[in-house]
């Protein structure tokens, strides 16, 4: 997934780069070394020599030794869609799971998500070493009993739901359900379960009124 975010960067969702067995062959989750499993910020604005774009100054690991200087967050599997609320500049990122859970996230600067040491509360190769940051909980994990697969969404911002304002709503491509979870939310929050349909949602939208489509 590509967004611009209200800095004016441009964000980058990655991949581990690899199947579902064994989990992680590449060891790309803990690496920033790679670009992979990741979510990446660059500048479009500044072309370099190098590269057509440049790298922003404050990003995390521009002074690491051997860290690629993209990396904005680290750590996920599968990160399925990605989105900012405008109005609080918060990066909401779906990132779908391995064997029992699916994570979404509110991503911070630097934060290493733990793929694939861990799968959101559980723990997968907990022997690999661990990246350059503490692993961060997810602000939501569903386990797979009502998620398989899920679809990152957007903070409802529009008229026509009211009660849905300020709300990040996502879903999952497998079981149909549609969530909301607060965007306040702390790490470990559960969500409410708005409907359960028979789509497989595979993506989001919102309008120039802040409407959402599904």
């Amino acid at each position: 997934c590509l967004k611009f975010g209200p800095d004016g960067f441009l964000y980058i969702s990655t991949g581990d780069g690899g199947p579902a067995f064994p989990p992680d062959p590449l060891l790309s989750g803990q690496d920033v070394s790679n670009l992979r499993s990741s979510v990446l910020r660059i500048d479009v604005n500044h072309p370099t020599a190098a590269h057509p774009y440049s790298i922003p100054t404050d990003n995390p690991f521009v002074d690491l030794d051997g860290a690629r200087p993209e990396v904005w967050a680290y750590g996920f599997r599968n990160p399925w869609k990605m989105s900012f609320d405008p109005p609080t500049g918060s990066l909401w990122v779906g990132d779908v799971g391995w064997e029992l859970w699916e994570m979404i996230y509110r991503v911070q600067r630097g934060a290493n998500y733990g793929w694939s040491l861990v799968e959101g509360p559980q723990a997968v190769h907990r022997e690999r070493t661990r990246g350059q940051t503490p692993v961060s909980p997810p602000t939501v994990a569903h386990s797979h009993i009502e998620s398989r697969s899920i679809t990152g969404g957007f903070v409802y911002r529009g008229t026509r739901l009211p009660d849905l304002v300020g709300q990040y709503v996502y879903g999952d491509y497998v079981t149909g359900k549609l969530w909301s979870v607060p965007v306040t939310a702390e790490e470990g929050s559960k969500a409410r379960e708005l409907v359960d349909t028979a789509l497989q949602i595979i993506c989001f939208g919102i309008d120039n009124d802040g409407e959402l489509y599904v």
